[in-house]
């Protein structure tokens, strides 16, 4: 080329000819395609926290009926990496004989009884039915010549009516799909450039249903394994697993058992062990913290690199109120109670899931619903029968008036183009945007609430957050640059609410307070109507504590401004209750607590021990009386039983209630006296301690051999 130019110099001056040269120069060096930049004032260097972005491989069809300027904006080309520490592409599924397969291939009548998902290819090969090889691969030239030499080096094969890959086992019909010499790059390659990891994705909603008999099945398992390897084989770097869910509870079309969280670990151990160490093991979880009992949560946390908690989907078309998608905290009214982040939050710690490895579901989408009458939060929702993918035929109360692009979900850029003529409330409770127009609910999160769940994530010391999912909060405009049928870049993006996300993250912590209710203890049990006294304690590391509101289930009740901070609570009803106390800090920050209580008629009775005192002393032989004082509220005491550890010695079935232990050998004793009342109900007293020891006679030893008088003293 140098060559060609000095040779034409008669027409170029030696000025243009070294211009030349040195712009051709540049443009090798130049990548084809840089990443995007969405603006904001922190990326993910500024910050030690995890942001993992789900990448979905159906996206990339939207078009302008959803928002965007047209099919294709939607892809890898358009992500801000500087924002995202790892991307998760979504979804491959699971096939009835534990294969895994491209979510292209999804059976979409799952939902119906006695349908399975066939095997079928790892990644759809049709260049012109799916994305896949565009967002894995790239920019692609499409090939019809198996003697073209650079389709033979990479692999590719006849066969049958289509081709085959030799080098990664991928097949697909014709063309062949090759990857484009100094093109644009695949979702992996791009990633990589910028130091963003990778993860392969496998589940979601639709297609789970194969999940728990792979993890029961070893034939199925296995072939389940080596599909992850040769995930990684081309090129991912770690295995996400979306199970919904683990346990006896219902899926789409399954329902699990028990049994599943063993298996979900002998899954996840043998991951481990295909993968190697230096690979990611991930997996989404449920938000409901009665369906995070069974896993085994210590062995996993030695497994696994992250847990990403599904904190989103608490309300939408299904529910039976107006409710929000992703509340950060309890609110009155709602449909179900301990049911938020911090509520998830707190199922965690309880468990002893490492706060380290936690990674809480951030939502980049709303959920609309249709109310009967004038829409407000809790308001009672109007269900209709609809047809709607993946679910079939449902009797649902989604929006699809308004939200019908996005199947009542629609993206957080989608609701800024059309809020226009909605109503724009806050809850500070839940600490949550939504919208609401005529008989319309649209539960959302905005920049405000998603910089409020940031806090919380550093507050909490927790590992970072997850996005469902990077392209919703997406502002495409402008130009595009096309690179091949396909894949093309925009010149103008914006992402806030990622943005949001860093930009708190850099910031650090400011500090959250903290609350504990002292009493009622949780699982106390109350007579029916009583009164209730609910005592807390609240701090906060850099300021002051203004209120701690209490609330009985999901409605207040009252609150304290001072330390300490307490509330009766009049007249509890018969049932199982709920009761919260919710603390406020200067800054407006909270933090809530929660006990569970009951009210029954039924109430246990009480009983303690009266005499000997705790630590009292006697002598072997002599005889010891036990005395106990029993009383039940709702009832009478048939009798009390007393033990000396788990021996029982007698009864008494009159008050007062005693019984003499006589000859009590030496020795140091633990004594309990057991109260039943006439419903059958029972109550063991706290135990105390008695010590019995020698006799204090003088009298010689007894002998064997020796002939006694009567009278003679031994």
């Amino acid at each position: 080329m140098i060559k060609v130019l000095l040779q034409s110099s008669v027409r170029y001056s030696i000025r243009y000819i070294l211009a030349g040269i040195l712009l051709l120069l540049l443009a090798c060096m130049t990548p084809v395609v840089a990443q995007v930049n969405t603006g904001g004032s922190a990326t993910t260097a500024n910050h030690q926290k995890q942001i993992v972005g789900y990448i979905t491989n159906w996206d990339a069809w939207k078009s302008t009926a959803q928002g965007v300027p047209s099919a294709g904006a939607y892809t890898h080309l358009n992500i801000d990496y500087g924002k995202y520490t790892i991307l998760n592409y979504s979804f491959f599924g699971v096939a009835k004989d534990g294969s895994l397969h491209s979510g292209d291939f999804r059976n979409k009548l799952i939902y119906q009884p006695g349908q399975v998902q066939e095997p079928a290819p790892l990644l759809h090969g049709g260049v012109y039915d799916s994305w896949d090889m565009h967002l894995i691969f790239g920019e692609l030239e499409y090939k019809y010549d198996f003697t073209d030499p650079r389709v033979q080096a990479a692999g590719f094969v006849a066969d049958g009516a289509g081709w085959k890959n030799t080098i990664n086992g991928l097949t697909g019909p014709m063309p062949v799909p090759l990857k484009k010499e100094g093109g644009a790059k695949g979702l992996i390659d791009m990633a990589h450039q910028y130091n963003v990891k990778v993860v392969a994705s496998i589940g979601g909603w639709s297609m789970c249903k194969h999940f728990p008999e792979m993890a029961a099945d070893p034939v199925k398992r296995a072939k389940f394994i080596a599909d992850c390897q040769r995930l990684i084989v081309l090129g991912f770097d770690g295995i996400d697993l979306d199970w919904e869910y683990p346990g006896p509870y219902a899926g789409m079309n399954f329902t699990g058992s028990q049994a599943d969280f063993a298996n979900f670990t002998t899954v996840i151990q043998q991951i481990r062990n295909a993968i190697g160490a230096n690979k990611l093991i991930t997996a989404a979880f449920t938000a409901s913290p009665s369906k995070l009992q069974g896993f085994q949560w210590a062995t996993l946390s030695s497994l696994m690199n992250y847990f990403n908690m599904m904190t989103y989907d608490f309300n939408g078309g299904w529910s039976g109120i107006a409710g929000h998608n992703s509340p950060l905290y309890d609110y009155p009214g709602a449909e179900q109670t301990n049911f938020s982040w911090d509520a998830c939050y707190n199922a965690l710690v309880s468990l002893g899931v490492p706060k380290s490895k936690i990674n809480m579901g951030a939502p980049f989408y709303g959920r609309g619903v249709i109310t009967n009458g004038t829409a407000a939060l809790n308001a009672p929702t109007q269900k209709t029968a609809r047809t709607v993918d993946p679910d079939g035929p449902i009797s649902t109360a989604a929006d699809y008036t308004n939200w019908s692009a996005h199947d009542g979900t629609p993206y957080y850029e989608f609701i800024r183009q059309n809020k226009a003529g909605w109503t724009e409330h806050w809850d500070d409770n839940a600490k949550v945007p939504y919208l609401t127009k005529n008989n319309y609910f649209l539960s959302y999160d905005n920049e405000q609430s998603i910089g409020l769940k940031a806090q919380y994530i550093v507050d909490k010391g927790l590992a970072g957050a997850i996005v469902w999912t990077v392209y919703e909060d997406l502002e495409i405009s402008g130009t595009s640059t096309d690179f091949g049928p396909k894949l093309k870049r925009f010149s103008s993006v914006k992402s806030p609410l990622v943005n949001k996300l860093n930009e708190v993250f850099a910031q650090g912590s400011i500090g959250l307070p903290t609350v504990s209710i002292t009493a009622p203890s949780n699982g106390t049990t109350v007579a029916v109507n009583a009164s209730v006294v609910v005592n807390a304690t609240a701090t906060d590391s850099n300021g002051s504590i203004t209120k701690v509101e209490f609330y009985l289930d999901g409605t207040k009740v009252g609150e304290d401004t001072s330390s300490p901070y307490s509330y009766t609570v009049a007249s509890v009803a018969a049932g199982n209750h709920t009761i919260q106390a919710k603390a406020t800090d200067n800054a407006g920050n909270t933090a809530t607590a929660s006990v569970s209580i009951s009210a029954s008629n039924n109430a246990s009775p009480v009983v303690s021990i009266t005499s000997p005192a705790n630590g009292a002393s006697f002598t072997a032989g002599s005889s010891i009386t036990i005395a106990a004082n029993a009383t039940d509220r709702d009832g009478t005491i048939s009798k009390v039983e007393f033990y000396q550890g788990t021996t029982k010695l007698g009864e008494d079935a009159s008050s007062p209630y005693s019984y003499a232990w006589t000859n009590a050998a030496a020795g140091s004793y633990s004594l309990t006296a057991k109260a039943t009342d006439n419903s059958g109900a029972t109550t063991t007293s706290t135990a105390i301690s008695i010590s019995v020891t020698g006799s204090s006679c003088t009298a010689p030893a007894w002998d064997a051999a020796t002939a006694y008088n009567g009278g003679a003293e031994v």
